[in-house]
């Protein structure tokens, strides 16, 4: 079995500790990241075709005309991306998931809701970068890759660190 494009996979969950410090006692370093209130998306990427799929693995790629934007503005020619998308208000908060939410499966008159409702990727992780499968690759890894080709304005805010102050930050 191996990661292909446009072949969307379940989504990794993430696991719970009861605290920093449980985590860090059980896995030493550890990638810490904000918990983001958004809808869960897959993007699949090959050239100019962009496929974006929910957490369920229906593809939406016609509601969220967004989120293929900037997935093609990315310098990378096959890419798998996990991620949430979200809607932000005026002053950059993002909004509740029902809010987000309203936009998905939408159709119609999607004009008038990109500028009423508009959607940003934010990306987690990578599975997949130019012909090469990263799943089996460390976390770690991979957000550095993903670092290196995201703007920051769409990569979730995200640490790496052994140290329980840090983390608690």
């Amino acid at each position: 079995w191996s990661i292909r494009l446009f072949q969307p996979v379940q989504p990794w969950l993430a696991q719970i500790a009861a605290d920093v410090d449980e985590a860090l006692s059980e896995l030493g370093e550890a990638a810490f990241e904000y918990k983001l209130d958004g809808a869960r998306i897959q993007v699949h990427r090959s050239g100019a075709e962009v496929r974006v799929y929910t957490r369920a693995l229906n593809e939406i790629t016609p509601s969220v005309p967004e989120v293929v934007e900037v997935a093609l503005a990315l310098p990378a020619s096959d890419l798998i991306l996990d991620g949430e998308v979200i809607s932000f208000n005026a002053e950059s908060r993002p909004q509740p998931f029902q809010v987000t939410a309203r936009r998905f499966g939408r159709k119609m008159d999607l004009d008038r809701l990109r500028a009423e409702l508009p959607l940003t990727p934010v990306w987690f992780d990578i599975l997949y970068y130019d012909g090469q499968p990263l799943i089996d690759h460390p976390q770690s890894e991979r957000f550095t890759i993903l670092r290196g080709i995201s703007p920051a304005a769409n990569l979730v805010p995200h640490i790496t660190t052994s140290s329980p102050e840090a983390a608690a930050a």
